[in-house]
């Protein structure tokens, strides 16, 4: 069975997070940023394993906070003495050489962690706001 989301839920659901208590949008921004420094470092870390050069791809990952739309994306910035399509390369692969993933594994990796700290956050949050 295949589901979609639509830009209208996704209206619906901002909506109602903008209705947040403000505990509650800072415990779960807080676990948002936590969980984006650690795919950060994973990032860095598969480069690292991965690349043989100067370490500046991974020095140039940084964590931009879009509040705007309520989260943080880990992305790169310029990449010193390298070509601005340099990550997506490693990560896809080219005529020339294989893939080797780093993005999609670090964020993986973090799935359940975040799915459990959100839940157990807004829970926590919502008993102090509704008294449970």
């Amino acid at each position: 069975m295949s589901t979609s989301f639509t830009q209208t839920g996704r209206e619906a659901m901002v909506r109602a997070i903008e209705r947040f208590p403000d505990d509650q949008t800072a415990a779960l921004k807080a676990v948002a940023r936590a969980t984006a420094e650690r795919i950060l470092a994973r990032e860095r870390q598969l480069l690292a394993a991965q690349t043989h050069g100067e370490g500046n791809t991974a020095a140039a990952l940084f964590i931009e906070d879009d509040s705007d739309n309520k989260r943080f994306i880990v992305r790169f910035g310029l990449i010193k003495n390298r070509p601005a399509n340099l990550p997506i390369w490693i990560e896809y692969g080219t005529v020339h050489q294989p893939a080797r993933p780093f993005v999609r594994p670090a964020a993986d990796a973090e799935k359940d962690r975040y799915r459990h700290e959100m839940e157990s956050a807004s829970a926590t949050a919502a008993a102090k706001t509704f008294g449970s």
